[in-house]
């Protein structure tokens, strides 16, 4: 039978990608409340069904299941109609503007803009003029949330301005003073202009 842990991935995934269990159990090719009465513990599934799920949801098998959920998981890997239920769960859900907004944070990202430190006001003097009128608490919030808040994380957290770094380059600064940190990212700033 499939474990506890496992079905916890399950609902952890589902709600990380911001999918009903009604999409999953679609894709899956059973009813909603079979699916729900598994992730809930209710119902107990076989190792076929369970890797039946994992597989044709998520392109994993039973067995790599848990350990591929504490990952980060790029949704173009993914089987094509997880990728059709997020990418259009995600298009319905997001304002046009926030959206913007998104890309154009995610842009800077995949630049390497935050493997130096930064504050979210100086991303967003780095952002198309079309945000101009954003405010920095914004760019905070989409940091804080994932998929982001996986890759950047934010050094002295209970300070403000919260200044973010890429994990990847988080050692090189986490010794460094707060003041020296956002002298680094204002000299970034006016160096980059």
């Amino acid at each position: 039978m499939a474990n506890e842990e496992f079905s916890r991935a399950l609902k952890f995934l589902r709600l990380k990608f911001k999918l009903s269990q009604e999409t999953i159990a679609k894709i899956v090719g059973i009813i909603q409340s079979d699916y729900s009465a598994f992730e809930r513990l209710k119902r107990k599934l076989t190792l076929d069904d369970a890797n039946k799920i994992s597989t044709s949801v998520w392109g994993v098998s039973y067995s790599k299941f848990v350990e591929f959920s504490k990952n980060d998981i790029d949704i173009k890997n993914l089987p094509l109609p997880t990728q059709t239920a997020i990418e259009r769960n995600t298009a319905s859900k997001l304002r046009s503007t926030e959206n913007l907004l998104a890309n154009e944070l995610d842009r800077l990202i995949s630049e390497g803009y935050l493997n130096k430190p930064t504050t979210a006001k100086n991303l967003l003097a780095k952002m198309d003029k079309s945000v101009a009128k954003r405010k920095s608490t914004e760019i905070t919030n989409l940091l804080n949330k994932p998929p982001r808040n996986q890759m950047i994380v934010a050094l002295f957290k209970n300070s403000s301005p919260k200044i973010f770094v890429h994990k990847d380059s988080v050692s090189e600064y986490e010794k460094i003073s707060k003041n020296d940190l956002l002298k680094i990212a204002n000299d970034l700033v006016k160096e980059l202009d």
